[in-house]
């Protein structure tokens, strides 16, 4: 039996794609298996979405967005894919685009969303008891709830 800690989190794609090209502390959480994160196609499709929008910036430095890609199909983990929300799945966010992530954390069990949207998700602060916050929030959540060895 493995003594190390798994945080379930939804991670937005305005942090996880960035991470991804930056390979962040973040990243290294996820691929040292200490997260799980939490997707389902929406979230996925909108990942590679904004990884091919922000090719030609990180081309520049010499990233094949290939091995981004790769990379993204690498972390997320078939085990840990949800359903997709309903259509009828009430409004939360004033940004509906964020719904998806939100019903994603319900149906797995997320214990964190972590994101950097200041105009819709950080607003939120929380959602049915799960906290939202930016990644360097996560960490210190982290740390009193959920420390990592």
């Amino acid at each position: 039996m493995s003594s190390q800690i798994v945080v379930p989190v939804i991670i937005d794609t305005n942090v996880l794609v960035p991470s991804l090209y930056r390979r962040t502390h973040l990243l290294n959480f996820i691929l040292t298996g200490n997260l799980s994160v939490i997707w389902n196609d929406f979230i996925y499709e909108e990942a590679r979405e904004i990884i091919e929008r922000l090719h030609p910036k990180y081309s520049r430095l010499g990233i094949d967005y290939r091995e981004v890609v790769a990379l993204l199909d690498l972390i997320l983990d078939p085990s840990d894919k949800v359903s997709e929300m309903p259509q009828n799945w009430p409004p939360v966010s004033l940004d509906r685009d964020d719904d998806p992530f939100l019903f994603a954390a319900i149906e797995g069990n997320a214990e964190y969303i972590i994101s950097a949207d200041i105009r819709h998700m950080l607003t939120l602060g929380e959602f049915r008891g799960i906290p939202i916050g930016k990644p360097i929030n996560f960490f210190s959540w982290a740390q009193r709830n959920r420390p990592f060895r």
